[in-house]
């Protein structure tokens, strides 16, 4: 599957769901560049993800773990798609200069999400995937010099 361009009127109502479950605010920064309420995120330095392929790679066993199959990306600049989780790159503008930027990547449970920033940041959020993580990754608090909730 590539990526498959979300119709205006569904991302609409799954914005606004991302918006609600998550304290975000699409058209603004999100943590750790802006306050939120969640308790359950954290937000690492990005070159601690970027730079190792076995985090990304530990991100995708996690979810694939938990059922998550497809997952939606929101860009700054308004395109949204629908991919397949292998197809995961949580990266502040990898896909291009007019469709990337600051990006969000959820399901459509909504349990978990990740926000990557120009800041050089990828916020993770989850309970359950923030969890696994920290016992995945042992030298995780040696990475999140924006964080504030750690």
């Amino acid at each position: 599957m590539e990526k498959e361009q979300i119709p205006d009127n569904v991302s609409i109502e799954l914005r606004k769901k991302m918006e609600n479950t998550w304290d975000t605010n699409l058209l603004h920064y999100w943590y750790p560049l802006s306050k939120c309420k969640r308790s359950d995120i954290i937000a690492f330095d990005a070159d601690y993800i970027e730079d190792n392929r076995s985090k990304l790679d530990c991100i995708i066993m996690l979810l694939k773990e938990h059922g998550v199959d497809e997952i939606y990306e929101f860009f700054e600049s308004g395109y949204d798609y629908k991919v397949q989780i292998s197809e995961l790159h949580p990266f502040y503008g990898y896909f291009n200069a007019s469709t990337g930027g600051e990006g969000f990547w959820c399901s459509e449970k909504m349990d978990w999400i990740i926000y990557a920033s120009h800041e050089r940041t990828i916020t993770i959020g989850g309970e359950w995937l923030i969890k696994e993580l920290k016992l995945l990754w042992g030298d995780w608090k040696n990475h999140i010099t924006w964080d504030t909730k750690n």
